[in-house]
């Protein structure tokens, strides 16, 4: 009995420890560009993030950000604002500083549905068929994101 609280005891501590190395030597503000790269490369929306992100570690591993905002192209106003925002990361890719994205969280959102939010077409841009389904695209650059975004929660 005395060897298997010794062995949990001695694993507690090697998680612990390696926990604590990976948010000190990952910072998540390397991954604020790529994200917002990913999400205007995916979407076409302009993301923007306010504040320094910081690690959140329990009950679940996550990156915490500031006041965010979401505009759609060529639109006046943001279609998506929140007071913070909550990134779900999965622990594996961070070890080769990929990142990872489970589940987008965002506390006090508010979603405008108004023409000052919507998508704005400039002048001389193609018309695609208006029954057309969009294209799903793959990137295999090394890093990786991947969101449902219809997953949106305010909590």
């Amino acid at each position: 009995m005395r060897r298997v609280i010794t062995t949990l005891a001695i694993l507690l501590v090697v998680v612990v420890a390696g926990m604590t190395a990976l948010v000190l030597l990952v910072n998540p503000n390397d991954f604020r560009t790529y994200m917002v790269q990913q999400v205007e490369q995916r979407s076409g929306y302009q993301l923007e993030v306010s504040g320094d992100l910081r690690w959140h570690v329990w009950p679940q591993l996550s990156i915490l950000a500031g006041r965010m905002s979401l505009t759609a192209p060529g639109a006046s106003q943001p279609m998506v604002t929140a007071e913070n925002m909550r990134l779900d990361v999965n622990l594996w890719p961070l070890l080769s500083h990929q990142l990872s994205v489970s589940q987008v969280m965002l506390k006090n959102a508010v979603i405008r549905a108004t023409p000052d939010s919507a998508a704005q077409k400039t002048s001389g841009s193609p018309v695609g068929p208006s029954d057309a389904e969009p294209v799903s695209s793959t990137n295999n650059a090394g890093h990786s994101i991947s969101a449902n975004y219809a997953s949106l929660i305010a909590y």
